[in-house]
Order: structure tokens, then C-alpha cells, then sequence
């Protein structure tokens, strides 16, 4: 009997954030007007899809990560496949550079953030132009960058609760306690 309250256990902490994953996800789809109809996108997958690489790789395995990118492009009217394609890149990258940055203080993570996220909208933007051959204004890109900057320490500390409420998987080396 306890062997199944200690299964219902992670399976619930799972839940909580697989939960304020898909939570994210509805915001992420949600542009923010700015005035001359600027329309400004919050990196908030891009954040989540670092930080849980870094952390938990196996918490977004590359499955989920590209039905996310699928989804998004779906809902938000992006070429098929652009943001998977730069979601399991940046997965790719991250989870290459895992030992270093677990080892790493805050702001070592933070920095390896600030050039992920340009280079991985830098990429988007690139790609949406080749795609539709038309290129947009590069402005509301280097907004969007300079907010997932801003936001991230944000959404890092709250994803580092998430972490902390997930169970302890046994081998696993967790550097955020």
C-alpha cells in the first residue's frame, strides 16, 4: 500500500508540472501589442526548454519538446516546423553543454540564456524569412530578446520551485537544491 501512495506521490508532482508547462505554453501563444502594432512574443517555451535541459533533460524528453514547436506553429501561424526545429536545436546545445553549466552559479546559467536567446530567434526570424521569402521588420525580435532576458531570473526561480517539488530520481546529480 505505501509502494502505491509514493507512485500516486511523483505521479502527482509530475502532474504539477506537466501542468504548468501546458499553463505556459497558453501563455506563450498570447502576443503582447505594443503601440505602431508591434506585436512582442515572450520566449517563455524557449526559457522553459533551457532551463529544464539544463536541469531535468529528461523531464522534456525531444518527443515533447517537438509536439510543443508543432503546436505552437499550429497556433500561432508560424510556418510548420520552425519552432520545433529551433527547440530541439536549442535542447540539442543545451543538453551538450550540461555538465558545464550545472556546475556553473546563476549567472553563468543566466549568460548561457542571454546568447541562446538571441541566437535562437535570430534563427527564427532567418528561417520565417527564407520560408516566406519576405522579411519583417527585425524590431519586435530584438524586443522579445530583450524581454526573455529580463524575465528570465523570473521564470527560473519559478521553474527552480518546480524543481524542487519534483521527486528525486535515483543517479540522477541535481546542482539546484
Amino acid at each position: 500500500m505505501q509502494l502505491f501512495h509514493e507512485y500516486i506521490d511523483v505521479l502527482l508532482r509530475l502532474c504539477v508540472v506537466y501542468l504548468s508547462l501546458f499553463l505556459f505554453f497558453l501563455l506563450d501563444i498570447i502576443s503582447v501589442s505594443m503601440p505602431l502594432s508591434i506585436n512582442i512574443d515572450v520566449p517563455i517555451i524557449l526559457m522553459m526548454v533551457y532551463y529544464w535541459s539544463i536541469y531535468r533533460p529528461t523531464l522534456i524528453p525531444p518527443l515533447l519538446v517537438f509536439g510543443i514547436g508543432i503546436c505552437l506553429d499550429l497556433l500561432s501561424g508560424w510556418p510548420l516546423g520552425i519552432n520545433a526545429f529551433i527547440f530541439l536545436v536549442l535542447q540539442r546545445s543545451v543538453i551538450s553543454q550540461r555538465v558545464f553549466l550545472m556546475g556553473q552559479p546563476f549567472v553563468v546559467v543566466w549568460l548561457g540564456f542571454m546568447l541562446a536567446a538571441p541566437l535562437s530567434l535570430f534563427l527564427q526570424w532567418a528561417l520565417f524569412g527564407l520560408i516566406r521569402l519576405q522579411w519583417v521588420s527585425f524590431d519586435p525580435v530584438i524586443i522579445s530578446i530583450f524581454i526573455g532576458i529580463v524575465l528570465f531570473p523570473a521564470m527560473a526561480l519559478l521553474l527552480h520551485v518546480l524543481h524542487k517539488i519534483l521527486p528525486e530520481i535515483q543517479g540522477q546529480y541535481s546542482a539546484v537544491t
